[in-house]
């Protein structure tokens, strides 16, 4: 999951699959119809940050404050 978190990350693109799969893993119950509509009405940047501390990840960024990439 780690490895596949990183990847989607360093593509800068969301991956909602991934998003959904990680929040069953920690319980979540939702079908994916109803995260895809709930997902609307949160900051999935928030999220990310949030999994980015979880993993222990860091964040680079570059001179003028644009995100890079993460590393371990």
């Amino acid at each position: 999951m780690k490895e596949d978190y990183i990847k989607m990350r360093n593509s800068k693109i969301v991956n909602f699959k991934l998003l959904y799969t990680y929040a069953t893993n920690r319980g979540m119950t939702l079908d994916p119809n109803m995260f895809m509509n709930g997902i609307q009405f949160v900051d999935v940047n928030e999220i990310i940050d949030n999994i980015d501390r979880e993993f222990e990840l860091t964040r680079l960024y570059d001179k003028k404050g644009n995100f890079i990439m993460v590393v371990e």
